[in-house]
Parts: structure tokens; C-alpha cells; sequence
């Protein structure tokens, strides 16, 4: 490679040039500097997360109760005791 290659320069700008306008930097660049835009869009991804985040806790939540209430009627003598009261515990909070 000739380092006065102007040819090969210039087709390698020519594929930079094409792989930025794939990537639609420009959309990406406008985004970035709408400021009210990006406020909304991440409160907006804020709201979801914790939607998300307290459906999924509910879920696990529920579904270690009823393991743990599973656990405590298989009458196991040390643990049964202990996992009852703690579900008796919860139920009574709840």
C-alpha cells in the first residue's frame, strides 16, 4: 500500500461514509440534543422499569409463598415448624 494511494483513501471514506448512514448517526445525533425529547423518553422508560420491576417482585413474591407453604404442610420436622410460622406470619400482614 502506497501511502499517496488517494484511491484507496477515498474508498475507504466512501465505506465509513455509507456504515455512518446505516447506523442513522444523524437520527441518533438529533435525539441527543432534543433535550425535552429524551426527558420525556427516559421517564417514560422510568415508568416501565418499575412497573416491570414490581410485577416481577409480586410474581417471585407469590411464588415463594407458595413453595414455602408447600414446605411447611410436607410436616418436615425442624423446618416445617419454622417455614409455617413464617407464612402465617406474612399471611396475617397481608
Amino acid at each position: 500500500m502506497n501511502p499517496f494511494d488517494f484511491d484507496w483513501i477515498a474508498r475507504r471514506l466512501e465505506r465509513v461514509a455509507q456504515r455512518m448512514e446505516q447506523m442513522h448517526l444523524d437520527a441518533y445525533l438529533r435525539y441527543v440534543h432534543n433535550w425535552p425529547r429524551r426527558l420525556f423518553a427516559d421517564f417514560l422508560s422510568g415508568i416501565a422499569r418499575g412497573v416491570g420491576f414490581s410485577i416481577g417482585f409480586s410474581v417471585l413474591g407469590a411464588l415463594l409463598l407458595y413453595l414455602l407453604r408447600n414446605v411447611a404442610l410436607a410436616n418436615l420436622p425442624l423446618i416445617g415448624k419454622f417455614l409455617a410460622d413464617l407464612v402465617r406470619i406474612v399471611e396475617h400482614n397481608l
